[in-house]
């Protein structure tokens, strides 16, 4: 899962010059020596190099422990930068300090989903809902976790909610094509699916995922197709290959069905794709 926090959190540069022009002039000096460690983060949060950014939110944090908004940009700068257990610490700080924060209960709750802790994740995404029952990605967030549980029909639910809000959601339509292929609703699925790809053509997942839901309904041609589409966009995919070698299978050309395992196999030597046909 991606981190959803990040695009909404950080200010554009324009409000950070602003910001750092009001700080300059309106605090007294201890509060504004934080506030300048605190906007020069985001400013290197803006220009990719998150650890001078977390070096700046910490400097702002010792100087003022208890700005729930440094310790949120630190605990985002955190994760984003792989330091997941800082990050939680950090966020865990920001939701006892206010409880009401919506985007500190979907951070941790994304940081928990990194640390493959999904029940405090699922609490935590529920928390920010609560909170704020218009966030989409929060939906979206929380329905992929009903589908890891293999709760399809919650999922279905949550990632619907996520797409009445945002209906250019692409990994939504993803996702809930990919609950209905697995509750059996082929059709529902191909018609997410095509919307992923109406709204993003470039993303071979979304190829391979409709092609999963042709051979379920016994089209090996349109899967075959799909695939090859997916391949051209990104031919390192060994998920791609494999589907492939079904799509064969199923039109009888062992050949090919064969071919294109063994090349599922040289992209993935764990076996992992392979063996997801058993």
């Amino acid at each position: 899962m991606k981190n959803p926090v990040k695009g909404d959190i950080y200010f554009s540069m324009k409000k950070l010059f602003i910001l750092l022009f009001v700080v300059l002039f309106a605090f007294p000096l201890a509060a504004q020596n934080a506030e300048y460690y605190y906007m020069r983060g985001l400013i290197w949060v803006e220009k990719g190099d998150l650890s001078s950014a977390i070096a700046d939110f910490t400097r702002a944090v010792n100087l003022n422990p208890n700005n729930a908004d440094y310790l949120l940009d630190r605990g985002n700068a955190y994760m984003d930068n792989g330091n997941i257990d800082l990050a939680i610490t950090d966020l865990t700080k920001v939701v006892t300090m206010n409880p009401m924060s919506e985007p500190a209960w979907y951070a941790r709750g994304s940081a928990y989903v990194a640390n493959g802790d999904y029940d405090k994740a699922m609490d935590d995404f529920s928390k920010a809902i609560s909170l704020n029952p218009n966030d989409a990605n929060v939906f979206s967030e929380r329905g992929q976790l009903f589908y890891e549980r293999g709760d399809m029909d919650r999922a279905i639910a949550d990632f619907t909610k996520a797409i009445s809000m945002d209906p250019q959601q692409e990994s939504a339509y993803i996702s809930r094509g990919e609950a209905y292929l697995a509750n059996g609703n082929t059709a529902g699925a191909i018609d997410d699916l095509s919307k992923a790809i109406n709204i993003n053509p470039n993303a071979d997942t979304s190829w391979i995922s409709r092609a999963d839901a042709y051979l379920q309904m016994n089209q090996p041609d349109k899967a075959i197709a799909d695939l090859n589409k997916a391949i051209s966009i990104n031919g390192t995919n060994a998920a791609a290959y494999n589907s492939l070698s079904n799509a064969y299978l199923a039109k009888g050309d062992y050949e090919q069905a064969i071919k294109n395992l063994d090349k599922a196999n040289e992209l993935d030597p764990s076996g992992k794709i392979v063996n997801s046909n058993q």
